[in-house]
């Protein structure tokens, strides 16, 4: 089929779109953008909710890189000689460490069992934006004694009755009330609370903050010791190389020392993964879902229009011509409805950007990269081409006398 014909099935294409019904043409337009907004919801969903997660992680947990206590040990020792070792490697930004003991928060009439961790604030303002999501108060300072910051779902809301709670809290506690805290190891004191912070990240959320001198006097002695250490990349360095620096520098051994990437290829890792498996199952139904709706919709249009296509073939007209005619309008309908699901699903994409769906353990929003979009258009043009060809190259092979009947 040369040129020519082309020209003139895209023109007869044009023309029938023209003067067709409108209302037709809009109600599949709309249909054709909807099978896109499905096609890329829910993968995008997931997908949101995996960035999610990996970016409280990333925030609120572990940093880029984390150091943990050697094989059999609890703790990691001469903490102060292992900072200095670390914060002096190419890449590190900072290095902070955790120091956690557990306790019993005492307020009015309520109980609370917590974990209270010791930070140095300095180092964790470079290292975790916890700071920035204080919702009343302040965040500690690093000479800080007799303070606490604690999560918003420990101080709960004085509004909510305490059999009405959907989890334990102390009933409403305010910027600077005092609350009565016992340590495990008997030392009792008395915290004024400097500050309230949400993170949206339950392990946080559900913990309190105190600086690393009040911890000190809370053992009685210098904290030389930590928990773990979390590190934060400085831009432009992969978390595989400082790994490698860190190991090279004597801190630790492989195991010990773990990238972001290393810890999601565990328990985390199966969720993801989980996420990619129901990304892929969506996106085939949907598919699979919308070259059916396709094919129906242009079918019942391409039937409707058998006495035309009828009217075509007895002045002349070649059946290809008629055939691509048909094809055409479905591949111009195809594009305009992609256009349109683009534009709903970035309308949506935006919309859940400012109002995520929010759980206790992540926010969900959607997703998208131009890949994801780019990806979906081209699956969804060739479910158009398809769904609307096969009914045209049927009815194009007709009998002039059957299709003027019809």
């Amino acid at each position: 089929m040369g040129q020519k014909e082309l020209k003139v099935a895209f023109l007869l294409a044009l023309r029938s779109l023209q003067r067709g019904s409108r209302s037709s043409v809009i109600l599949t337009v709309l249909i054709i953008g909807m099978c896109f907004t499905n096609m890329i919801f829910l993968p995008s969903m997931f997908s949101g909710i995996g960035q999610s997660i990996t970016k409280q992680l990333v925030d609120y947990e572990v940093s880029n890189i984390l150091v943990s206590p050697k094989s059999g040990d609890q703790y990691i020792t001469d903490i102060d000689a292992t900072l200095d070792l670390i914060n002096g490697m190419p890449g590190v930004q900072r290095a902070s460490p955790h120091y956690s003991k557990g306790a019993t928060f005492k307020y009015r009439q309520r109980i609370l069992g917590v974990s209270v961790r010791a930070i140095s604030p300095m180092d964790e303002k470079e290292v975790s934006p916890v700071y920035t999501k204080m919702v009343a108060g302040s965040y500690l300072g690093e000479g800080d004694t007799g303070e606490i910051i604690i999560g918003k779902p420990i101080a709960g809301d004085a509004t909510v009755r305490q059999e009405d709670e959907f989890q334990a809290s102390l009933g409403g506690v305010r910027v600077g009330d005092s609350i009565t805290v016992e340590y495990g190891n008997g030392y009792t004191k008395d915290y004024r609370v400097k500050g309230i912070y949400s993170t949206g990240w339950s392990p946080v959320d559900n913990a309190a903050f105190v600086t690393w001198t009040d911890m000190e006097l809370v053992e009685g002695k210098t904290l030389d010791k930590a928990d773990y250490i979390t590190v934060r990349a400085k831009p432009g360095y992969t978390e595989q190389f400082i790994k490698n620096e860190l190991l090279a520098y004597g801190v630790g051994v492989n195991g010990q020392v773990q990238t972001m990437t290393d810890l999601l290829s565990k328990s985390v890792g199966k969720v993801l993964q989980s996420f990619a498996i129901i990304n892929a199952v969506s996106l085939v139904v949907s598919v699979i879902i919308t070259t059916v709706v396709l094919f129906i919709v242009i079918t019942i249009k391409t039937l409707n229009s058998r006495k035309q296509i009828g009217i075509l073939k007895a002045i002349g007209v070649d059946k290809e011509v008629i055939m691509h005619n048909y094809g055409f309008q479905v591949i111009i309908l195809g594009i305009l409805g992609i256009i349109l699901g683009i534009i709903i699903t970035l309308l949506l994409a935006a919309y859940m950007s400012v109002h995520p769906i929010v759980t206790p353990e992540w926010s969900a929003y959607l997703y998208i990269t131009p890949m994801d979009l780019l990806t979906n258009s081209v699956i969804l043009f060739c479910a158009a081409v398809i769904a609307g060809y096969v009914p045209a190259y049927q009815v194009s092979r007709e009998e002039i006398q059957s299709a003027m009947r019809a």
